[in-house]
């Protein structure tokens, strides 16, 4: 089957709507309701124009089969799963959508990522594979359930909340902490510190300052960081995410990871109580990190890859 690949456009709004919805499950007379709700209340909150941008859509004639978001930061594509109507065979339609994905999007793009969880036991790597990306990174994601309370073991470290007051010093331990990280996908967190926060806040929603915090040594060296962020949707929703957690170069190998991890599930308990959980995911070939969690009580739970693919 052929599908015709475009932009999306203005007035595309109900039809990605009914898209996204349909692509997980919904159907029929509460279908129809969900999405004139929400239609509803992106047109109040003035959200249109931001949903309406950074996707292509798949058409066939004039029903959407399937559309793929993106996102561009600075040179790099970012690529979310694609959504695709279940009257459809997923991979054709993503396959289409993928194809000629370059012509779509600005010159100044000159990679794309794209992170595979599998989704009801069905993973799309090698739709990606097929459409020119390789295997970059292998990942997996863990889990705590903060049944009895974590604490860190009294190392002398002090903790600062993410205020303005702190603000600066937390941005300089962020990016000298992941500089030549074993996780290539921060470098450009790193090389654009004030740009990724803001975009954490705007896929993720506002900061707690509580549970984003700057550690120090008993010297008063800022040695290190912890982002946890609550999540209300996706993969980890109604957990809370431990989205980032570095220490300085001249700080390691003293357990200060362990602690300021620590500290983190403290201020998480506090706040949400023992029935709470939190997650994470970590590359494969970071075994200091790993072993870290472990060590405090985190459970492999679920392996996923991410996919490269260069522009030409």
């Amino acid at each position: 089957m052929e599908f015709l690949v475009r932009p999306v456009q203005p007035g595309d709004l109900r039809h990605l709507t009914h898209l996204v919805h349909a692509s997980r499950g919904l159907e029929g007379a509460a279908l129809d309701e969900l999405v004139e709700r929400e239609v509803a209340r992106f047109q109040e909150q003035g959200m249109v124009e931001m949903i309406e941008s950074n996707t292509l859509v798949a058409l066939d004639g004039e029903r959407f089969a399937g559309m793929l978001r993106y996102g561009e930061f600075e040179n790099e594509l970012q690529l979310l799963r694609p959504d695709v109507d279940p009257r459809y065979d997923q991979r054709a339609v993503a396959k289409a959508l993928l194809t000629d994905i370059w012509s779509f999007v600005r010159q100044e793009m000159t990679h794309a990522t794209y992170v595979d969880y599998p989704m009801h036991s069905s993973t799309l790597g090698d739709v990606f594979e097929e459409a020119g990306f390789s295997l970059w990174l292998e990942r997996f994601d863990m889990r705590l359930k903060l049944r009895e309370q974590v604490a860190p073991r009294g190392t002398g470290l002090q903790f600062f909340s993410f205020t303005e007051a702190v603000k600066a010093r937390f941005y300089q331990v962020y990016a000298a902490s992941f500089a030549g990280s074993l996780d290539p996908m921060m470098k450009w967190c790193v090389d654009h510190p004030v740009e990724s926060f803001e975009m954490f806040q705007t896929r993720y929603g506002p900061v707690d300052p509580e549970l984003w915090f700057l550690a120090s040594d008993a010297d008063g060296q800022d040695v290190g960081i912890a982002m946890f962020q609550q999540i209300t949707s996706g993969r980890y929703a109604g957990d809370t995410l431990l989205m980032y957690t570095a220490v300085a170069e001249h700080a390691r190998g003293k357990g200060y990871g362990g602690e300021i991890v620590r500290e983190g599930l403290r201020r998480v308990r506090d706040k949400q109580g023992p029935a709470h959980a939190v997650s994470l995911s970590v590359t494969r070939t970071n075994a200091p990190a790993a072993n870290i969690y472990a060590g405090i009580g985190f459970r492999r739970t679920e392996e996923f890859n991410v996919y490269k693919r260069d522009r030409e």
